[in-house]
């Protein structure tokens, strides 16, 4: 691990998952300001990744955290991601609700 910066990858998941929660908000809750806000703070704290990849512990879940699952909380969201090393690359791969059953979606 040196000091370069990790990529940052989406899975379709992952994107489908943001797609989806800014429509929700936007559309279903009529609230077009708190989905761009939403998604700002989503980019920004995703971002930080690049630099801090270890920065999140890992899933609660012991079978999530025995296949190497990491969690940024965001807001009322979870954003499960994998490190590869090899790769120098941080993969984000769901962006869930935080009240929804984990284990089952991943």
């Amino acid at each position: 691990m040196g000091n370069r910066e990790y990529d940052l990858k989406f899975t379709l998941k992952a994107q489908e998952d943001l797609d989806q929660i800014y429509d929700y908000i936007y559309g279903n809750l009529f609230a077009p300001e708190a989905a761009e806000n939403l998604i700002s703070n989503f980019e920004s704290k995703i971002l930080r990744l690049k630099d801090f990849p270890y920065s999140c512990s890992l899933a609660i879940d012991e079978t999530l955290k025995q296949r190497g699952y990491k969690k940024l909380i965001i807001d009322n969201y979870i954003a499960f991601y994998l490190v590869d090393d090899n790769k120098q690359q941080v993969i984000i791969m769901r962006i869930l609700y935080g009240a929804r059953n984990h284990k089952d979606i991943l």
